[in-house]
């Protein structure tokens, strides 16, 4: 617990003690994200996956080409005489020298080209499953940036309102020693000086909590420091009903929509699979020897009709019937979560600019009761009591209005990706 505290204590000097830098803007956070964040590495390491597949399935329908060689030692070799004058062939020689070179061209093969077309279906849903993880990214570092910025603004509340406790502590110690005033209000004031001093620790554990969570999910550590002022004018967003139209072009749905196209190229592909396939193959050989031919080398052209049919084919056919019938489903899903989100994020808005605008008026009232009950207090017109309890409603009010305009600029963030749209100035959309 000591260690802890101690820690907490060394956190709270940094901040004081460190010259006034500004925390790092936004967009740096969000850029990097896309490098080092884990959920944006793995889709980028999906679609890489989804790419290569599309090519290994174009590879089964292109031509190919494959070559062979052999030495061949034999224990006897195997000679016919031809008759004097003749000359002798050798039908099995002792050591034996063979090269192949087959070309193997793919004629007819509907199910396979219909593959290839699945293939490259998923690679495009797999890129845009990327664009869709990285609004989701951004929505995550957005969310801890903007806890980070509060949590700094936090702390300098918590230490402005530790000063005043400082300074009502030397008034009443003042007032005590001129006899105006009991030993008990010293008392309250020096545990009221302790309680803000417990505020600030709680500010600064949060903030190292915070940047912590930020430096993981963006790759980019925090600096200590101030933060931007959580400003905002209080405007209305949009109504909802005008993001309605967007719901088809948000990289997620689009994505689930091509998974699921893929899925139905996928049956087609298998119900193609009932057809025969033809294949036409040349093969050139040369060999050291060439029998009764008489000649070194020699080519064979091969036309191959292929059919096929086991319990397999329509088992198969089951099976892919079946999961586009689950890619159908999580199209649906998709595009509803898509609508709920930005459904939730524009009523989050809504009530946040009311929240906020109601913290607003009310940390002015509570400064101005503060600074009217300390005028009371030191005219000797006002319990300590009543000046204690006002200070702490400032202190109070000035935390719900740091934390609901953060809340509010975050709810805009939140509403603007899921619109579709990125947080960076440099990309409007990553769609």
């Amino acid at each position: 617990m000591q260690v802890h505290c101690a820690r907490l204590l060394g956190l709270l000097g940094l901040f004081a003690a460190s010259p006034a830098r500004a925390l790092q803007p936004l967009e740096l956070f969000l850029a990097a994200s896309a490098q080092h964040n884990a959920d944006a590495l793995e889709s980028q390491a999906n679609l890489d996956l989804q790419r290569a597949q599309a090519d290994l399935s174009l590879g089964r329908v292109l031509p190919g080409l494959t070559a062979r060689a052999a030495l061949t030692r034999n224990q006897y070799d195997s000679l016919i005489d031809l008759g004097p004058g003749q000359g002798r062939i050798t039908v099995v020689p002792l050591q034996q020298r063979d090269a192949f070179a087959t070309l193997t061209v793919p004629l007819v093969d509907l199910a396979g080209f219909t593959r290839v077309v699945a293939a490259r279906t998923l690679a495009s849903a797999a890129g845009k499953q990327l664009a869709a993880t990285q609004l989701q990214v951004q929505a995550v570092v957005a969310q801890d940036y903007y806890q980070v910025v509060a949590n700094l603004s936090l702390l300098t509340a918590a230490q402005k309102a530790l000063e005043v406790s400082r300074e009502n502590l030397r008034l009443a110690q003042n007032r005590s020693a001129a006899g105006v005033a009991p030993a008990l209000d010293v008392d309250r004031a020096r545990a009221d000086l302790e309680q803000q001093n417990q505020q600030v620790s709680a500010a600064a554990l949060q903030i190292a909590l915070a940047t912590r969570a930020l430096a993981s999910a963006s790759g980019v550590v925090p600096d200590d420091g101030t933060a931007q002022s959580l400003q905002d004018d209080l405007h209305a967003e949009p109504k909802e009903a005008d993001s309605a139209p967007l719901i088809d072009q948000l990289p997620a749905v689009v994505a689930a929509t091509e998974t699921t196209r893929a899925a139905e190229q996928q049956v087609d592909a298998q119900r193609l699979a009932f057809l025969p396939t033809l294949a036409g193959s040349i093969t050139e050989r040369g060999t050291s020897a060439p029998g009764f031919t008489g000649h070194e080398f020699s080519w064979q052209a091969l036309l191959g009709l292929n059919w096929a049919l086991d319990f397999t084919v329509p088992a198969n056919l089951r099976v892919q019937a079946a999961a586009a019938g689950a890619a159908r489903a999580r199209e649906l899903r998709a595009r509803l979560l898509a609508r709920d989100t930005i459904h939730r994020q524009w009523e989050t808005v809504a009530a946040s600019i009311e929240r906020s605008q109601s913290a607003r008026v009310g940390l002015a009232a509570a400064n101005r009761a503060a600074d009217s009950a300390r005028n009371r207090y030191q005219a000797g017109a006002t319990t300590q009591l009543e000046l204690l309890q006002a200070q702490r409603d400032a202190f109070t009010a000035d935390v719900a209005r740091i934390q609901a305009d953060a809340d509010l600029v975050n709810a805009r963030a939140q509403l603007r990706l899921a619109s579709g749209m990125s947080l960076l100035k440099n990309s409007e959309s990553v769609q």
